[in-house]
């Protein structure tokens, strides 16, 4: 082979060796960029979604107590041998100090929460969030109807009223329900 033809397919080879190792090094460089920006997506979604669901399990926790055995202490006598219509007369004396003002706390917790997974994304979860925050507050109405009363009480202190408890042990289960769907959903939200 003559010299001159040599020195050319030689220089060809390593331009082509150049070309494919700058190629191959873009590529590593675009892949890892594509990593680090997942991760820096996925960190604060995860964050805020584990906040948000602790938040609704720590409203649960705190609630069923009293909505699985508590409100049956404060029962109306039912007449005429009638099954009971879930109507308890209740007042913030009903309750531990701090109880009611933690009920309405948490629920605020979980519509804070919720916010920041809406803010973060994707759009596609913001339905079950508005399920889990529409829940908690619902369950959390009597809390925050007896702090009202509780603060216009009479000049005895006496705030207590009658309020139909019969769907809140649904609205519970709901919750549990809800939140669970929430997590499916955030789950397969952070691997997309």
């Amino acid at each position: 082979m003559d010299a001159g033809i040599a020195a050319v397919l030689g220089a060809a080879v390593g331009t082509l060796g150049t070309v494919a190792t700058g190629w191959t090094s873009r590529s590593v460089a675009k892949m890892q960029m594509r990593v680090d920006s997942m991760r820096e997506r996925r960190d604060p979604r995860r964050s805020s979604y584990e906040s948000f669901a602790s938040a609704a399990v720590a409203l649960h926790a705190h609630l069923e107590p009293w909505i699985t055995f508590g409100r049956h202490l404060e029962r109306m006598t039912p007449t005429d041998a009638e099954p009971w219509d879930g109507l308890v007369y209740v007042g913030q004396e009903s309750f531990k100090d701090g109880y009611v003002p933690r009920a309405v706390e948490l629920a605020d917790e979980v519509s804070r929460y919720g916010r920041h997974v809406i803010l973060d994304g994707p759009a596609s979860l913001e339905p079950s969030v508005t399920k889990v925050s529409d829940t908690a507050g619902t369950l959390v109405s009597l809390f925050r109807i007896m702090q009202t009363l509780h603060q216009v009480a009479d000049a005895e202190g006496r705030s207590a009223m009658a309020y139909n408890t019969s769907q809140l042990p649904d609205q519970l289960k709901s919750l549990e329900q809800n939140v669970r769907t929430f997590l499916l959903q955030a789950g397969a939200a952070l691997d997309d």
